[in-house]
């Protein structure tokens, strides 16, 4: 029985580090886009945060709500992003998402001090609402659409512009130009149309928007300045500056970026010219593939002196340089790459390998692309000491929401010898068979009612077949995933999502890799659903979850278990200073079991070889039962923090943290049938010499005889010898059934070190000075070309500006937020204490974890852990990690 004990200690200790562990990390960010379904629906960003959440709005122009009802705050604008602040609520990275809507194109979120700031980039002027935080934290941002597309008619006599709406049927001609701002003026001599204000400019298929844009009529030129965007099927070129022929579709950007469609290729350069056509160029330009949301440096790019790409064909960069996370690797006077559109069928990268367990590996695949929406990956595998295979790939694209894709391998092992290296469970040589396979592949599509159908398999020949076989995944992260995996899982669901809840049905097939598969636990099948709702004003939040699942397995108990769980949470914020929440649950569950034999857990006297088997010889379980039980938490929290200027290595702020917090679980005893059995030999008559009766032999209760391992000729600790113990508790299926007393106090404190860079604005109040210092003494001008000046006027005649000044316009760039905070260090220490029960050995104190992270560069990374029993001045375990990202 004090094996049993300890492993519920054990377990104690866990849950309470696995509470207190996840405060050091804030929950990820969800955010939902919901795009509206008709032309006037709008579309709605939905940011889950916190009740408490405090919201300030600091786009240009916003309305800031004056009483306690209604939205938070509304307004409109030209610009090309909406900024909204969220304080006391702090995501624990950037993070960003682009969004295939008409109106919001890319919604970002950045960490920052006090809080997190949404970004929300949109195509078009929208006017929007802000809702105030749901009992569960939901913050919903509505936005319509308010521009109206304006056809240049002509020019009435007093040189004003005569607009007209478009027809609502039929297409526009390809010739005529729209025209949406806030400011229309027209210049009768040189026939040029200025607009300013939320520029939208629309020919054909090609769309400008931009803070201005003069419109020669003419000559159809185009000169656009502020926030330019030039989008057509091809491509999507942003910049500060741009000069386009509309006839010929020619023209430049400044300070460019562009993406061109379908490739993926992302082209950023202090000047893009497009050339007529798929031909782009580019000065001293970079390109890649990699999708980063702009928050970090791509894994991977190509810079170049210039860049010359033509679309359908290649691209050529002179004096190229290839970097990884902008650091350059390697130098190429030239390089050339295929800058193709569409996919093309060939004969992909092979794979060399050699290997004393494989011998030379060659692997060859073969890249069909079937059409537009079908592909497949054909490749044949030879390692000379193992075998010969061959894998296939299939991917499809049914619609925007229905795809999958199924990969399935065969292997032939006649070539191969002993297997060397492998190690089966119980430490013997596993039995490879001749003929391997692996199958697997998954798809999803919608569903009836807004739910969602979805199918995952996986299944191989072998247990060993992941640990021998490293050529099944088609990269290398998925294949050190599938290769470490315990189970291989196929599952067939349908899940419905709703505002505040869930309903998901599914059946789930294990295949154990370790243990026998009688043994593994089968879903067929699993009911799920759950709903929050907000109460007292959203001061709190009501949940009711329940689940209904069919455990069975072909040998061992298993059965019905229905599980039903209300529950209170109430979070709570005192101003900066404290912040925290409780939570109450009762917890009702259900058995009935269709098979009662017992599961044991069977550990050798000797420590090797533990495994799971059927246990016959324990009593069998009763085939119905209930359990009723209750919990309460808490959790409470504060922050001290302090920033001081450090204007080195390209930083502009520090801010040290100091956080402690306290955690509390309280769970009454439940009793649970737990079986703590002895397996020995008789002891002989008299003793043979070494035998100790009670010890490595014996009888009576609580031990079960089977002969000794040393007179049986295949000996199995456990299965058919002994001395070995079984341990056994039923009832036990998942986590759900595991939640046993409780009365667990945990605590600790973390220390952080946070940077950021400068802001724009910070950057330039340090420019002010020096350029003051640059200046000519008293205020006089710099010297200026003779040519420059106009004949007959002195230099202090000529203005500054040339040219009417725009008017005072709501598209004007709104400050850019300041530059998320990165962490530098991390430290933190926890401990815990169990009130009711010892829980290391006889004290009620846990061990204590340490940790230290240090993250000097955002791509590396060091930490060390460690677990120290300061009572016996003991460290229990020690772990240094290094990662890249």
């Amino acid at each position: 029985m004090r094996a049993g004990r300890a492993a519920r200690w054990a377990g104690g200790l866990a849950l309470g580090s696995a509470l207190f562990a996840g405060a050091a990390e804030p929950p990820p960010a969800e955010v939902r886009v919901l795009s509206g379904s008709g032309p006037q629906a709008p579309t709605t960003v939905t940011v889950r945060a916190e009740p408490e959440t405090r919201i300030e709005d600091r786009t240009p122009g916003a309305k800031p709500a004056v009483g306690p009802r209604g939205p938070a705050s509304a307004g409109e604008t030209f610009t090309g992003e909406l900024t909204i602040f969220l304080g006391d609520y702090r995501v624990p990275r950037p993070a960003a998402i682009d969004v295939d809507d008409p109106v919001v194109s890319t919604v970002r979120l950045f960490p920052e001090a006090g809080g997190t700031t949404v970004s929300i980039f949109v195509r078009q002027p929208v006017t929007y609402s802000v809702s105030r935080p749901s009992g569960i934290g939901d913050i919903t941002i509505e936005l319509r659409s308010r521009t109206r597309a304006l056809g240049i008619a002509g020019v009435s006599t007093r040189g004003r512009p005569h607009v007209v709406r478009p027809k609502g049927k039929g297409k526009a001609r390809p010739s005529e130009v729209a025209v949406d701002a806030q400011s229309l003026t027209y210049e009768r001599e040189t026939n040029t149309l200025v607009a300013r204000g939320g520029v939208t400019l629309t020919r054909g298929d090609t769309t400008l928007t931009a803070d201005e844009v003069r419109y020669d009529r003419t000559n159809a030129v185009a000169e656009a300045r502020g926030h330019v965007v030039i989008t057509d099927p091809e491509a999507t070129v942003e910049g500060d500056f741009a000069h386009l022929n509309l006839d010929d579709e020619s023209g430049w950007v400044e300070a460019g970026t562009a993406e061109l469609k379908p490739s993926n290729y992302r082209l950023t350069g202090a000047r893009i010219d497009k050339r007529g056509g798929p031909l782009y160029a580019a000065s001293n330009g970079v390109f890649t593939t990699c999708r980063c949301g702009g928050l970090e440096k791509p894994s991977w790019s190509i810079a170049g002196a210039t860049s010359d790409i033509t679309l359908e064909g290649t691209g050529v960069v002179r004096h190229a340089t290839f970097r990884v996370k902008d650091i350059p690797v390697l130098y190429f006077p030239y390089f050339l790459f295929p800058a193709k559109t569409d996919r093309q069928s060939g004969f992909l990268f092979p794979r060399l390998a050699n290997s004393n367990r494989r011998g030379f590996q060659y692997e060859q695949p073969f890249f069909w692309a079937i059409n537009k929406s079908t592909d497949a990956t054909v490749a044949v595998d030879l390692e000379t000491a193992a075998r010969v295979g061959v894998i296939g790939e299939y991917r499809y694209l049914l619609s925007r929401t229905a795809r999958g894709n199924f990969t399935a391998a065969y292997y032939n092992e006649q070539i191969r010898g002993r297997p060397a290296g492998t190690v089966a469970p119980n430490g013997q040589t596993p039995d490879i068979p001749e003929n391997r396979f692996a199958f697997s592949g998954q798809h999803r599509q919608p569903f009836y009612g807004g739910s969602q159908l979805y199918l995952r398999l996986f299944a191989i020949s072998d247990d060993a077949f992941l640990k021998e076989i490293n050529t099944f995944a088609f990269s290398t992260r998925r294949d050190l995933a599938l290769r470490s995996t315990r189970f291989t899982t196929s599952r067939a669901g349908i899940v419905k999502s709703w505002d505040n809840g869930l309903a998901w049905v599914e059946t789930a097939y294990y295949q154990d890799l370790i243990d026998p598969q009688p043994l593994a636990l089968q879903k067929l099948p699993r009911l799920e659903a759950e709903h929050a709702v907000p109460l007292l004003g959203d001061l709190l939040v009501g949940r009711l979850d329940g689940q209904a699942i069919d455990y069975q397995r072909e040998r061992g108990y298993g059965g019905l278990r229905g599980d039903l769980g209300p529950e209170l949470f109430l979070p709570f914020h005192l101003g900066r200073a404290l912040n925290g929440s409780l939570t109450g649950r009762l917890r009702e569950t259900a058995y009935h079991l269709t098979d009662t034999e017992q599961v044991a857990f069977v550990v050798p006297s000797s420590g090797v070889g533990s495994h799971f088997r059927a246990a016959p010889e324990l009593p069998r379980l009763d085939a119905d039962r209930s359990r009723e039980l209750a919990e309460v938490s808490g959790r409470t929290g504060t922050e001290f923090a302090r920033v001081f200027d450090f204007r080195h290595f390209g930083l502009e702020k520090l801010k040290h943290t100091v956080e402690p917090e306290l955690r509390y679980l309280f769970v009454p005893d439940v009793s649970r049938p737990i079986f703590d059995e002895r397996i020995l030999p008789r002891c002989h008559s008299p003793l043979s010499p070494g035998e100790r009766p009670g010890v490595n032999c014996g009888a009576g209760p609580g031990i079960i005889n089977l002969p000794s391992c040393a007179d049986v000729a295949r000996p199995r600790p456990g299965d058919n010898c002994g001395p070995a113990t079984l341990f056994s508790e039923g009832f036990l299926f998942d986590d759900r059934d595991a939640i046993n007393r409780r009365n667990f106090l945990s605590y600790g404190i973390t220390t952080r070190l946070l940077a950021r860079a400068p802001t724009p604005a910070e950057a330039a109040a340090r420019e002010v000075p020096a350029e003051a210092g640059r200046a000519p003494a008293g205020g006089a001008r710099e010297p200026v070309e003779a040519e420059t000046l106009a004949q007959g006027l002195p230099a202090a005649a000529v203005p500054d500006f040339v040219g009417p000044p725009a008017p005072p316009s709501p598209t004007a760039p709104a400050e850019a937020p300041a530059a998320p905070p990165r962490e530098l260090v991390r430290a933190s220490v926890l401990h815990g204490y169990d009130i009711s029960r010892p829980i290391a050995g006889t004290s009620h104190a846990s061990d204590t974890d340490l940790g230290l992270r240090l993250t000097p560069v955002d791509y590396l990374g060091l930490s060390y852990n460690a677990t120290v029993n300061l009572e016996r001045s003991a460290v229990r375990g020690q772990s240094i990690g290094l990662f890249l990202r």
